[in-house]
């Protein structure tokens, strides 16, 4: 690829990574702001089964990644993950998956701890970065396999919401 043209795919890419940060910012802060915590959830027990009631979606997207690979591995010649050699498909979704149990393991504890610890009025904004999480893990899977490059919106929203939720829950934690 000329190195021209390479400037210019990097220059589209992190255009369309800070516009997927600020529209996922934006998206936190105005749905957060009308999306309101469920009724009951006063107390700790109740809190962990909201989280637990959210952190259904996050491994639903782990288990239809899981689910990619396996159905890559039916369709194709590499039985052998070792030896054999992988379709573009399998290679893609072995990366999704990879990636998405990274995101994952740092999204359910950040999110634990918004929940456990955020005043009861900004409980909606759990329900709202699940949300973010799933459509960004969506949006990464469907651009990885368009293209690698377009995988990057995906990741954006992903790690802003992980972001978010961590600096969130650290400002929590020292208060």
């Amino acid at each position: 690829m000329a190195a021209g043209r390479k400037t210019r795919l990097l220059g589209l890419a992190a255009t369309v990574n800070l516009t997927a940060v600020a529209l996922a910012l934006a998206a936190f802060w105005l749905l957060s702001a009308i999306v309101a915590p469920p009724e009951g959830i006063a107390n700790p027990g109740a809190r962990m089964a909201f989280w637990a009631r959210l952190a259904l979606w996050p491994a639903l997207v782990l288990f239809l990644a899981v689910g990619g690979v396996m159905l890559a591995r039916t369709r194709s010649v590499a039985l052998n993950p070792i030896d054999d050699p992988e379709s573009r498909f399998h290679r893609v979704s072995q990366r999704v998956l990879s990636n998405t149990v990274e995101q994952t393991l740092i999204f359910l504890p950040a999110l634990a701890a918004l929940v456990a610890q955020a005043p009861l009025p900004d409980l909606g904004a759990a329900t709202v970065a699940t949300i973010l999480f799933v459509v960004g893990r969506l949006l990464f899977w469907a651009g990885y396999l368009a293209h690698p490059y377009a995988r990057a919106p995906g990741m954006s929203v992903t790690l802003t919401v992980n972001a978010v939720l961590l600096g969130w829950s650290i400002l929590l934690s020292l208060a």
